[in-house]
């Protein structure tokens, strides 16, 4: 198989799991954490932040299958209870992998373009702040103070 057929591959699995995260976010019942979910998502989208060889698709697909997981439980943990750091994706450590052990059901046929943000994550983080842009690669906003964890 060659590294364009893994990309593919890689790039329809990541899709499935923006389609599959959808109803979960809009469904978390503070706003804080759409839009934290929404940040996560939009750096995911970002080639330049998770790297477009087949080892940063690879790392990009396992925190989106881990978001994805947290989603479904319910129950948002590390690394997404806080907003994603700026600068490039960090490899996801492999213990996190135990996470896995609960197989991911339901995957949603629609596809959208891996290095576009879906337009419901652009709808959270336009409610958040008028001036983040929809495109992944203008992002070059930072954070001095980490913003209020709410654990309602």
């Amino acid at each position: 198989m060659s590294d364009q057929d893994s990309f593919g591959i890689l790039d329809s699995e990541f899709d499935h799991y923006l389609v599959d995260m959808k109803p979960y976010v809009l469904k978390l019942p503070h706003k804080t954490e759409r839009q934290r979910c929404a940040l996560w998502i939009k750096k995911l989208c970002d080639p330049v932040n998770c790297g477009s060889g087949l080892t940063g698709r690879k790392n990009r697909n396992m925190y989106a299958r881990l978001l994805l997981h947290m989603l479904r439980k319910g129950v948002l943990e590390g690394p997404f209870t806080h907003k994603p750091e700026a600068g490039s994706l960090k490899t996801l450590p492999t213990y996190m992998s135990i996470y896995f052990d609960e197989p991911l059901l339901g995957s949603s046929q629609q596809e959208q373009k891996s290095a576009e943000l879906p337009d419901w994550v652009s709808g959270e983080l336009g409610q958040a702040d008028g001036t983040w842009s929809t495109s992944p690669l203008s992002n070059t906003h930072r954070y001095d103070t980490p913003p209020p964890v709410n654990l309602d």
